[in-house]
């Protein structure tokens, strides 16, 4: 999985150098939006093609990766399918959307903490951060595996911090007194 991440990050980074150099930016077209971008880069497909794609069932990309069906054989989903073999996970098409992803936004510099999904630099700024991400979960788990401490990492002059999610949730109480009882 994590040979999948790193070469996502890779993604991300030639994604972001093709905007910053640029490449035809819309956050209407599902082809030349965030997604879109990312999209293109790792499927290959013009912006267009994925446009196509992307209009042929209702909604954004947000939509689509919540209505995601692997069998289905829609051409939106064929798309996302690939994303997902690259790397991504259905939440990360959402957050890539917006600009959202907490893991990225944490590791933001100060002077940019409130990114605005519609404008080119900040999505350049988030793919390149999110590559950063991405890089730094990596060596942190290789120096687990080989029973090492973490090294000290930093993105954008911010200390990478890496968060495990919880393995297991614990259920809450319900200590209300009435909890559980027939009305």
């Amino acid at each position: 999985m994590h040979t999948a991440r790193l070469e996502l990050a890779a993604r991300l980074r030639v994604t972001a150098d093709r905007l910053r150099r640029g490449a035809p930016y819309r956050w209407t077209h599902q082809g030349r939006c965030n997604c879109g971008h990312l999209a293109q880069t790792i499927t290959r497909l013009s912006g267009a093609a994925i446009h196509d794609a992307a209009v042929q069932s209702p909604g954004e990309w947000v939509d689509h990766a919540e209505r995601y069906c692997a069998t289905s054989g829609a051409p939106i989903d064929r798309l996302i399918r690939q994303m997902l073999e690259a790397g991504l996970d259905l939440d990360e098409i959402a957050d890539l959307e917006r600009l959202t992803h907490p893991a990225v936004l944490r590791h933001l510099p100060d002077s940019r903490r409130a990114l605005d999904n519609r404008d080119r630099d900040d999505v350049v700024l988030y793919f390149e951060t999110w590559a950063a991400v991405l890089d730094a979960e990596a060596t942190t788990h290789h120096a687990r595996l080989l029973g090492r401490p973490a090294p000290t990492l930093y993105i954008n002059d911010r200390p990478y911090v890496h968060r495990e999610p919880p393995e297991h949730l614990e259920l809450p109480l319900d200590e209300h007194p009435a909890a559980g009882r027939a009305a």
